[in-house]
C-alpha cells in the first residue's frame, strides 16, 4: 500500500520520508509548488500553484487513488485539513472524519458546539450582509472582531473601533465565509500538545508577548512557556482538556488552542485547532520537552506506535524555560542581518528568512517573518527579559532600504 501527503511546509521541517521510513511504503506528496524540488525521495511529488485554494489538488488524489490506493492520507496545516478529511469520507480510509475537521476548522461550528455544552465563548453571527453587522454592533457595541470562519494565521481579521472603522471596512465588500464576533478584553495564551490513541499526553500553555494581530502594527509576535509553578499552568491545562473532550477530536494529532484570560479571572476560548501551532512552536518543544509534535502526530496517523520520552511520559514539565519570536518584514527592500555569532549563548536558534534584495510590503498573516528566534533562561521572567532584549538588538542591526 502506499501513503499520501498534503504539505504546505518546507522539507527542513517535515521530513515525512525519514519520520515514515520504517513503513517501507511508498509515499505520495502533494505540495506548493515553490516547495516541490526539495521533496526528493518520495515515490512521486506532484507541484501546485496556488496550492491552498486549487481544487485540482483533491481531483489529482482521487485519480492518484484509482491507480495507486492509499491507506492513509496525512494532513499538517488548516488548510489541508478539510480537503484530507473529504477524501477520507469518500474513500472509506481511516482517519479524522470529516464531522471532527469541520468542527475544528468553521469556528461558528466549534463554538456552538462548546457553547451548548456550557463553555463561555464571545458572542458571535454568521456576516452575511451590512445588516448582521449593523445588528450585531447594536446589541454588542465596539470593539468587534471579523474574521473568515476557516481562516487561519489570523489572516483578513479585523478590529473595528467604531463607525468609522466599520464603514471603511464595508467599503472594501464582504467575502462569502465571515464571522463577527464580541472582543474579548485580556491576555492571550496558547496551549499545544499531542493527542495518541484518544488520549492527550502532553498539554502545555504558553503566554504570548503582544498579540495575534500586532502584525498588522509592525510589532513582533513571541510568546514564552509558562512554568509548572505558575497558577495559571494547571488551570489552562483542565480548561483545553474539558474543551478537546468535548469537540470531536481525532485520535491521533497535535493541537493548538488560544485561550483568553480576563481581567476578571475568567478564561474564554478564541479557538482551538487539531494541528501544530505555527511560527516555532515546534522547535521550542523540541528543546523543551524533547519531542517533535508534528513528527510524533504524522507517525501516530500512519499506524507507527511512537515511543515518548521520559518527561513527557512522566507529566513533567519543560527541562528550563523557553520563549520564541518571529519578527515580521517591514516595508522596502532587505539589504541585511546580523550573523549567529553576534547573538548571545542563550538564543538557541536563529534562523534569517529574508535574502539581501526581497522587497516586502509588510507582514500580512501572524506569521510572516523575516527573522525567528527561540531563546531559554531559567525563568520565565528571565526568557521574557532576553526576548524583549534580542528584539531591541535585531530592531538595530536588521538593515532595509
Amino acid at each position: 500500500m502506499s501513503i499520501l501527503i498534503f504539505n504546505r511546509l518546507p522539507d527542513y521541517d517535515v521530513p515525512y520520508d525519514e519520520w515514515l521510513k520504517e513503513l517501507n511504503e511508498d509515499l505520495y506528496l502533494m505540495t506548493n509548488i515553490d516547495y516541490c524540488k526539495d521533496f526528493t525521495n518520495y515515490r512521486q511529488t506532484y507541484c501546485f500553484e496556488n496550492y491552498d485554494h486549487n481544487h485540482a489538488v483533491e481531483f489529482t488524489a482521487l485519480k492518484l487513488y484509482q491507480k495507486n490506493p492509499y491507506r492513509r492520507i496525512v494532513a499538517t496545516a488548516e488548510r489541508d485539513i478539510l480537503r484530507a478529511a473529504r477524501l477520507r469520507e469518500f474513500l472509506g480510509l481511516e482517519g479524522q472524519s470529516l464531522d471532527s475537521a469541520l468542527a475544528f476548522r468553521d469556528k461558528m461550528k466549534m463554538k456552538s458546539i462548546l457553547k451548548s455544552a456550557g463553555i463561555r465563548v464571545p458572542a458571535y453571527a454568521r456576516l452575511n450582509s451590512a445588516i448582521d453587522l449593523y445588528r450585531f454592533v447594536r446589541s454588542r457595541g465596539y470593539p468587534v472582531v471579523v474574521k473568515p470562519i476557516d481562516g487561519m494565521g489570523s489572516r483578513n481579521t479585523t478590529v473595528l473601533e467604531n463607525d468609522h472603522d466599520t464603514l471603511n471596512f464595508l467599503a472594501e465588500g464582504l467575502d462569502h465565509n465571515l464571522e463577527v464576533e464580541e472582543f474579548i478584553e485580556g491576555e492571550m495564551y496558547h496551549i499545544d500538545g499531542l493527542i495518541l490513541d484518544g488520549q492527550i499526553v502532553l498539554c502545555w500553555p504558553s503566554k504570548y508577548l503582544n498579540h495575534c494581530l500586532a502584525f498588522q502594527e509592525g510589532k513582533y509576535l513571541g510568546s514564552y512557556l509558562l512554568s509548572p509553578q505558575n497558577p495559571l499552568t494547571p488551570r489552562l491545562q483542565a480548561y483545553v482538556r474539558s474543551i478537546l473532550g468535548i469537540l470531536p477530536s481525532p485520535l491521533n494529532t497535535t493541537f493548538h488552542a488560544e485561550v483568553f484570560h480576563t481581567p476578571d479571572n475568567e478564561l474564554v476560548l478564541c479557538e482551538v485547532a487539531c494541528r501544530t501551532g505555527g511560527s516555532r512552536i515546534c522547535e521550542e518543544y523540541r528543546q523543551a520537552f524533547e519531542i517533535d509534535l508534528t513528527k510524533l502526530s504524522v507517525q501516530s496517523q500512519c499506524g507507527i506506535t511512537v515511543r515518548l520520552p521520559d518527561r513527557v511520559r512522566d507529566g513533567l514539565g519543560p527541562k528550563s524555560q523557553y520563549g520564541f519570536i518571529g519578527i515580521p518584514p517591514k516595508f522596502g527592500t532587505f539589504v541585511s542581518g546580523p550573523a549567529a555569532e553576534e547573538l548571545p549563548h542563550w538564543v538557541t536558534e536563529y534562523r534569517l528568512l529574508a535574502k539581501p534584495g526581497q522587497v516586502y510590503d509588510g507582514a500580512h498573516t501572524s506569521v510572516d517573518y523575516v527573522v525567528t528566534l527561540v531563546v531559554t533562561g531559567r525563568s520565565e521572567q528571565e526568557v521574557l527579559d532576553r526576548i524583549v532584549e534580542v528584539a531591541d538588538f535585531f530592531d538595530e542591526r536588521l538593515e532595509w532600504n
